[in-house]
C-alpha cells in the first residue's frame, strides 16, 4: 500500500497521531489484534508516519499497518440498504467518517443496485459482485463470469452459454441485491443470458442479463450512472461489493480489518490514487476477493467511476475506468 497516499490528507495524519493512544488501547483490547507489538508508541508511530509520507516505511510486522488501514480506510457494514460502521469500540478517522457521512444520500441511492452473483449446480455458492448499469443488463469482471460462462463456439463469434457441472447440470447464476450482515432479506434476480465477455487482452469487464422481475415478481434496482470524466486522482471514493474470506491476504490483518464478517455487503471508502495508460485506475480502499466486480462511487458525483477488478494485498487495487465500461455497454449491451 503506498501509505504516502493514505496519509496525505494533513487532518487525517494529524488525526491519527493526537489519537495513537485510543487507537492503539482499542486495537489491542479487542479480539483479533492480539499479535499486535505490545511496544507501539506514540513516539513510534509518529516515526514510522513520518517514513510513510516520505515512501521510506517498511512494514516491520509489528501490526501497525491494521491499525492505520482500519482508522483510516474502514469498511462499513451494510444493512437494510444503508450503512453503518462495526459497534466493535475501535476507533475510526472522524476526518474520513465525515466525508463518506456528506454522501449518504447518493451511496445510498447506489446500493441496492450491487448484487452478489450466487451460483447453483457449481462447486461455489458465489463468485463475485455485480452492479446494474443499464434496463436488465449487469456489469462484472470477466473472470468472474468465466467460472460459470464460456464461449458458446469458441471463435466463432456465436456467443456464450452457461458451462455445466461434472454431473451435467447447466450452472444458473442469479443476482441476489441483498446477501446484508444479519438480515434474512432476499431479491433473486436470474441471469438470463451472459451477454459479453471481453477476450482475455482487454479489459476485465462482462456483461450480463438478467430476467425482468425477480422470483418474487419485483422490479430489478435501477441502473448506477456511470461518471465518465477523467479520473479524479486523490478523489475520494466508496467501493460497494461483497469481500470475502481471501486466502491471499495475511488472516491477522483480516480479522483486525473485517471482525471476522465476510460474503456480506460492505461499503468501504477510499481515493483514487492513480491512472495507468487511458482506462485503469488504482485505489485504496479495503477489499478482497469477492469484491471482484464491485462499483466504486465517486463521493461528490454519486455515480461509478470506476468497475474494481483487483489488487494486491498491502499495495493497491485496480479498476477499470468507466469511460472504458460506458464503451463496452454502448458496444454490446
Amino acid at each position: 500500500m503506498d501509505y504516502r497516499q493514505l496519509f496525505s490528507d494533513d487532518e487525517v495524519r494529524q488525526e491519527f497521531l493526537d489519537r495513537f493512544d485510543e487507537i492503539a488501547a482499542g486495537a489491542t483490547g479487542l479480539g483479533g489484534f492480539e499479535s499486535v507489538d505490545a511496544g507501539l508508541t506514540a513516539d513510534r508511530a509518529a516515526e514510522a508516519v513520518q517514513r510513510m509520507t516520505e515512501g521510506l516505511w517498511v512494514p516491520d510486522g509489528s501490526g501497525l499497518e491494521a491499525i492505520i488501514e482500519r482508522f483510516t480506510r474502514p469498511v462499513h457494514l451494510v444493512q437494510k440498504s444503508t450503512f453503518k460502521l462495526p459497534l466493535d469500540g475501535r476507533a475510526t478517522s472522524a476526518n474520513v467518517t465525515a466525508r463518506v457521512e456528506r454522501a449518504r444520500g447518493p451511496l445510498e441511492k447506489a446500493i441496492p443496485s450491487v448484487g452478489r452473483i450466487d451460483l447453483r449446480n457449481h462447486d461455489l455458492k458465489w463468485v463475485g459482485t455485480g452492479w446494474m448499469v443499464g434496463p436488465r443488463l449487469v456489469v462484472t469482471n470477466r473472470h468472474v463470469a468465466e467460472a460459470f460462462a464460456r464461449e458458446a463456439q469458441a471463435g466463432a463469434g456465436s456467443g456464450f452459454a452457461f458451462k455445466q457441472s461434472w454431473t451435467g447440470k447447466v450452472v444458473r447464476p442469479s443476482l441476489d441485491w441483498y446477501q446484508e450482515y444479519q438480515q434474512p432479506e432476499e431479491s433473486r434476480f436470474r441471469v438470463t443470458e451472459v451477454v459479453w465477455i471481453e477476450p482475455d487482452h482487454r479489459y476485465d469487464v462482462a456483461l450480463l442479463r438478467i430476467d425482468a422481475t425477480g422470483e418474487d415478481g419485483e422490479n430489478p434496482p435501477p441502473p448506477i450512472a456511470l461518471d465518465t470524466s477523467g479520473a479524479r486522482v486523490s478523489g475520494w471514493i466508496a467501493v460497494i461489493g461483497y469481500p470475502g474470506h481471501d486466502s491471499r491476504a495475511d488472516p491477522a490483518d483480516q480479522q483486525r480489518i473485517f471482525d471476522g464478517v465476510y460474503n456480506c455487503k460492505r461499503l468501504a471508502a477510499g481515493q483514487l490514487t492513480a491512472v495507468e495508460g487511458r482506462d485503469v485506475v488504482h485505489h485504496d480502499a479495503t477489499t478482497l476477493g469477492g469484491n471482484s466486480g464491485s462499483a466504486v462511487i465517486d463521493l461528490d458525483s454519486g455515480k461509478a467511476v470506476a468497475l474494481h477488478f483487483g489488487g494486491t494485498a498491502g499495495r493497491s487495487n485496480v479498476a477499470v475506468h468507466a469511460a472504458a465500461v460506458a464503451r463496452i455497454v454502448r458496444a454490446h449491451g
